[in-house]
């Protein structure tokens, strides 16, 4: 009997293996149409200066230009920039479980070796979520700065754009002018300041920030 459940659980796990292998395949074979049309976009001909991208890294993925994709040694449990972009360019529909698996191996393995960081970043700005407004939901910084300030990325003041970026996390509870979000854009502001340490995307709620 021991004998029998040893094998069938082999089976589930080489099937398991071989469903997800092909996923990385398919996502392979995507990979050039998903991301054709931020390929030669530049960040700032996005509206995000230097300093700008610098502290969208610095509060979204501090590593980012470190890992190779995901985030040891806590891959399953964590997004990083890259697995975000997998979610949203790879997925009709993502749920946790064996979609997270198949999510962080297409980081790892197929979008991070094959796509720079830069268009990374570009693909980012351009498809990240910012909730909805008015029935409609909002994606790519710029939509976001039309929609939630009346300006364009580039004509947001500090506080706008920290309260842009705020709203990552968590874009229909982080909503500009809400307590919630104010109290966000304080622990960033303690974070670029130097007076609350920020490592890791495991942190990215910047809980550690909360009491100072």
């Amino acid at each position: 009997m021991r004998r029998k459940l040893i094998y069938f659980l082999a089976l589930i796990c080489g099937a398991l293996g071989i469903y997800e292998a092909c996923a990385v395949v398919i996502a392979y074979n995507k990979l050039s149409h998903q991301f054709a049309p931020y390929a030669s976009v530049k960040l700032k001909d996005l509206g995000l200066n230097e300093r700008r991208q610098e502290i969208l890294i610095k509060i979204q993925d501090p590593t980012f230009f470190e890992h190779a994709g995901i985030e040891w040694p806590n891959p399953l449990t964590t997004t990083t920039i890259t697995q975000s972009l997998v979610k949203k360019l790879f997925f009709d529909k993502f749920t946790k479980g064996f979609k997270k698996i198949e999510q962080t191996l297409i980081a790892s393995f197929v979008v991070n070796p094959n796509i720079s960081k830069e268009v990374q970043l570009v693909t980012f700005v351009s498809t990240a979520y910012f909730g909805e407004k008015d029935g409609k939901q909002l994606f790519g910084f710029n939509q976001g700065a039309r929609s939630w300030f009346n300006k364009s990325l580039s004509e947001l003041n500090d506080d706008e754009y920290l309260s842009l970026l705020a709203m990552l996390p968590g874009p229909n509870i982080l909503k500009p002018n809400t307590v919630a979000s104010r109290e966000r854009v304080r622990r960033i502001k303690l974070v670029l300041n130097g007076e609350c340490i920020y490592d890791h995307v495991s942190q990215i709620f910047l809980e550690q920030c909360s009491a100072r």
